[in-house]
């Protein structure tokens, strides 16, 4: 009896233990409900793993991290969010449900038999520092414990896309008289919708390019044994159907070395902008002081900008995050004579843009801009900083900006808009005199009220003939024997006088005019002028 026990020992030790099959993602794709580019349909998610075989036990996935094509993306402000207290309790408000999904296991104390257990996906509160973040919820039958499970996501910085991330996927559920048992997970299923019930507005978009857009899954098994995958692609189509109609304003102040603002706005609904081109007036160049500050390649590379490199803020708004800002700084480019703008954006994600330099007029373009809804981007250089005005800003034609930019859907917008003015503390004013003939032109100040009223003062070396001379004006004109001359107009942003053979000149050399004026806020100026 104890040869045969000793026998049956033996023989269970040297038997051959099941086999462990190789760890893999089986399938994976990502399916859109419709294709049109820019759209919101319903997108699939299917990802399959080895079944369950008694003998020849698959290994388990732990983590996912779902990579989405660049321009797919999901707006985390469409719905309300479920706190983690609501998501660990299951009670999520249904308005906050923006998906459903499907999971198929197999649970070895059930002998084995596979079983699919339904749920669904939830905007929760995101976490520190992320984006968005989704809770899914499985409930198995047979009144097993329900699964949570909590993907936070993040946002790409290499190409502007979404990575959906899961660690810890569970491996153990509990059963009603079994306690907790083994769980394998074969495939999951998800669908996220494009407009949910409780959205204010749609959930999921499409890429506003019509380029093949593949998603990839990157897993990692219980002990630790990586696989990856990458999904059929799918191409949006329509682009030629998608509006690309951004907006362009510029302010800028006076001064040697002014302040320029720059703002560009997209419309809901257009193609996002995949490069952005910016010239500048031909009276502004660069401040070549603020050069010598530049940030080096070295220092790039390294880390952080120093702050001497530092000649502006930018602030970016997207329906999908909160808004980023962050410095600007001149930084060296390789093979660039000129350097270039280096934009540092951080908030709940951290990202750079890269801008080039160069030409005459000046023109900084931004290209390789990530396929997501920027409702607006503000570009301020400080003054002071990295411009210097070769011309007086406050006289002259009004200084014009222009932009070139492109849609990821490869339309184009040539902008072209005037410079709004700040600082300018007087009119512009222009007085000729050619022998008899006096001539007069007042321009409002850039960026302030209309004019209502001048006065110009004739210098006592001239003599005005009211009754001789001719008057030509804009408003209502009246010029006095002793050399006043009062216009008085509705709000405008230009007064113009001619008087001819009204102007006697009694005295050679330098004369000054004296010039009044009052605009529509009340505010009166006095100026001296000289004739040219």
């Amino acid at each position: 009896m104890a040869r045969r026990l000793l026998l049956a020992l033996v023989l269970l030790l040297v038997a051959p233990a099941s086999a462990q099959a190789a760890f893999d993602v089986r399938s994976f794709t990502v399916t859109p409900s419709g294709l049109a580019a820019g759209s919101h349909p319903n997108v699939s998610i299917a990802i399959g793993f080895a079944p369950y075989d008694s003998g020849n036990a698959p290994e388990r996935p732990r983590d996912l991290t779902i990579s989405l094509p660049p321009g797919l993306v999901g707006n985390p402000n469409a719905t309300g969010k479920c706190s983690q207290a609501q998501f660990q309790a299951d009670s999520c408000p249904a308005s906050t449900k923006v998906g459903t999904t499907s999971v198929k296991t197999t649970i070895p104390a059930l002998l084995g038999t596979s079983t699919t257990a339904d749920g669904d996906v939830y905007n929760l509160v995101p976490g520190t520092r992320e984006p968005a973040r989704l809770g899914v919820i499985v409930r198995p039958p047979l009144g097993a414990d329900k699964v949570f499970i909590v993907s936070p996501v993040a946002l790409r910085t290499s190409d502007g896309g979404l990575d959906s991330i899961i660690t810890n996927m569970p491996q153990k559920v509990g059963i009603p008289l079994l306690g907790q048992q083994d769980m394998w997970i074969e495939s999951m299923d998800l669908t996220l919708l494009g407009k949910p019930a409780g959205a204010t507005t749609s959930f999921m978009t499409l890429p506003t390019s019509c380029k093949p857009a593949t998603a990839t899954i990157a897993a990692r098994s219980a002990s630790g044994t990586p696989a990856t995958r990458a999904a059929a692609p799918f191409t949006p189509t329509a682009c030629d159907r998608l509006e690309f109609k951004p907006q362009l304003e510029a302010t800028i102040s006076t001064g040697r070395t002014p302040a320029l603002r720059t703002v560009i706005t997209g419309p809901p609904g257009n193609a996002n902008t995949a490069t952005a081109a910016v010239t500048l007036p031909v009276g502004i160049g660069v401040n070549l002081d603020a050069l010598q500050r530049s940030c080096s390649l070295d220092q790039q590379a390294a880390g952080p900008c120093p702050e001497t490199a530092r000649v502006g803020t930018a602030i970016a708004r997207s329906p999908l995050l909160p808004q980023l800002s962050g410095p600007v700084f001149l930084a060296a480019q390789a093979g660039q004579v000129l350097p270039g703008i280096r934009v540092d954006l951080s908030g709940v994600v951290s990202m750079s843009l890269l801008g080039t330099v160069g030409g005459s007029p000046l023109r900084t373009e931004f290209a390789g801009i990530p396929d997501v809804p920027l409702e607006r981007f503000e570009l301020a250089f400080n003054a002071g900083g990295a411009l210097r005005a070769l011309t007086d800003v406050c006289r002259g034609p009004v200084p014009r900006m222009a932009a070139d930019l492109t849609g990821h859907n490869g339309a184009t917008a040539k902008l072209s808009v005037p410079l709004t003015v700040t600082g300018c503390v007087k009119p512009a004013a222009t007085l000729r005199l050619r022998g008899r003939k006096l001539t007069l032109r007042v321009d409002a100040v850039r960026g302030g009220p209309d004019l209502r009223m001048l006065r110009v003062t004739l210098p006592r070396g001239l003599k005005a003939h009211p009754r001789r001379g001719r008057l030509r004006s804009t408003g209502t004109a009246k010029l006095t024997g002793r050399g006043v001359l009062t216009i008085r107009t509705a709000s405008t942003r230009r007064i113009t006088a001619t008087l001819s053979r009204g102007v006697v000149t009694r005295r050679k050399g330098k004369l000054r005019f004296r010039l009044s004026t009052l605009d529509a806020s009340g505010r009166r100026m006095v100026q001296r002028l000289k004739p040219r």
